[in-house]
């Protein structure tokens, strides 16, 4: 069954109460989606899906619900989002976009949000476009997804997101599932967990019913991602709490990679998925001493399960909402298995290349910022050919012929100005396989004037560097690079 309801504002959404049975708690779902804080008046549209088979609740319903003495539905609801371009049929269950002229509705969708029927936080499997999100921040971490509906295959870019069960699963076990269903969309090579799957996946052995409601530790969580057939590494803050930047940097590295990253917050126990960032408006400071870019954050948008998805959060304690970024005390990356060299390894090496610097002719290091993520040898050459013309011309074959690693670190140099402008002053590409061990774990470095070239074929030998000039490409700066996270664009 199908029901369209058009939206002239978030004023209609109690419309939903007539149509949804109480038991999928339609209205806290109308009262969450018309929140100020909610989704934006973009949404001229809902088409509710009833009898809706979501194989994530399916998982807990046969294994939690049917077993319960209160009677469980086994179907769900699910709600579509389209813009006003989007018309419906009800006759001929038509889904059609009169000023399209290929008649495309997916780019005038939305997204979808599932409703359980467990008659309390019952959102929930959820992918939403950040662009539709009041308040999202910036960059986000995304993938398409597929859905299927009514004879169409629909595709949304977003992260995937659901409230807690409160019984069968916790805020920890939805942050481990939205990751790992990030996962399995964004990479093939990565299979799909159902909700159910995490709850089993926390323990050693099967919890039963209470057990999961009682929370997950950190060690839980790093166990999902291992018994996910990934490689999590855990990461803690020290002492000096807030005032641990190199913990606060590592975060900002992995998230700029585009790894989101399991976040817990112990004061109000509490835990997230960190999901994407926004920086703050550039601005002349006139402060000397090297920055890195976590000094240059405004936000961090999370996936928590008390609210809709991409939650921006400030960084100062106790901000705005019930916390804060800084509130953050520990975090898991789920990495793959070719990533050796850490984000530490890296924060510690960057300010040691301002040594070579000197030769290469970067800014003076108390008056840089310095930036650094991972990403792949593929992406790097993309980036590079896509903007070629910032580059010497030995610099770019030199670029597209070092045989990277599948992963690369990349380290960026900017002065305050050149970043005001989106604009870089030089980079470092570091091998991502390299053992912490290694003294230069370098693949190359280069400003606008000279480039140094470390070829790891042959480390070791007299060819192993090699530096040359390069001419001015009459640029200001090379474009910094940002392409592990998706734009988001208001709507």
């Amino acid at each position: 069954m199908y029901t369209w309801i058009p939206l002239n504002s978030s004023t209609d959404l109690p419309q939903l109460e007539k149509h949804i049975s109480p038991e999928y708690g339609p209205a806290h779902v109308a009262k969450t989606l018309a929140d100020p804080d909610g989704i934006s008046s973009a949404v001229k549209a809902v088409l509710i899906e009833s009898n809706y088979n979501d194989k994530d609740y399916r998982s807990t319903y046969y294994q939690f619900y049917a077993k319960k003495g209160q009677g469980y539905r086994a179907d769900c609801v699910r709600l579509h989002f389209f813009d006003g371009a989007v018309t419906f049929d009800e006759k001929t269950l038509r889904l059609s976009c009169a000023d399209s002229r290929d008649n495309r509705v997916t780019d005038h969708y939305f997204g979808y949000l599932v409703l359980r029927p467990t008659g309390s936080t019952t959102i929930g499997r959820t992918v939403l476009t950040p662009d539709i999100r009041r308040g999202a921040c910036r960059l986000i971490i995304a993938a398409y997804h597929k859905v299927h509906l009514l004879g169409l295959t629909l595709k949304v870019q977003g992260f995937p997101s659901m409230d807690q069960h409160c019984d069968i699963a916790v805020c920890a076990h939805a942050a481990c599932w939205s990751i790992l269903r990030h996962y399995s969309e964004r990479h093939n090579v990565y299979r799909e967990f159902l909700t159910y799957d995490i709850t089993r996946m926390a323990h050693e052995f099967n919890p039963g019913g209470l057990v999961p409601s009682k929370g997950l530790l950190m060690a839980h969580a790093e166990r999902v991602f291992q018994e996910a057939g990934m490689f999590p590494v855990v990461v803690t803050r020290g002492r000096s709490g807030p005032g641990d930047l190199s913990f606060y940097r590592q975060l900002i590295a992995y998230v700029e990679s585009g790894f989101p990253l399991f976040a817990a917050i112990p004061r109000i126990r509490h835990a997230v998925a960190v999901v994407g960032y926004e920086w703050r408006p550039a601005v002349n400071t006139g402060i000397s001493g090297i920055r890195h870019a976590w000094d240059e954050i405004k936000s961090l948008a999370v996936v928590d399960d008390n609210y809709l998805p991409y939650l921006s959060i400030d960084r100062p304690v106790g901000s705005g909402l019930l916390y804060g970024a800084e509130d953050i005390e520990g975090f898991i990356v789920a990495l793959p298995e070719k990533i050796f060299y850490s984000a530490d390894a890296v924060y510690k090496v960057a300010p040691t290349l301002f040594k070579l610097g000197l030769v290469v002719g970067l800014p003076p290091e108390d008056e840089s910022i310095i930036r650094y993520f991972i990403t792949t040898g593929s992406a790097l050459r993309r980036f590079v050919r896509d903007r070629e013309t910032e580059f010497d011309p030995n610099l770019l074959t030199e670029i597209m012929t070092l045989p990277f690693a599948q992963f690369v670190w990349i380290v960026e140099f900017a002065t305050e100005a050149l970043w005001a402008l989106g604009k870089i002053e030089g980079r470092a590409v570091i091998d991502a396989t390299a053992s912490l061990t290694e003294d230069m774990p370098l693949w190359l470095l280069h400003s606008r004037t000279k480039a140094l070239v470390f070829d790891r074929q042959q480390v070791g030998t007299d060819t192993g560097m090699k530096g040359f000039e390069l001419c001015d490409m009459g640029h200001t700066g090379f474009s910094r690079m940002e392409q592990n996270l998706r734009p988001t664009q208001t709507k």
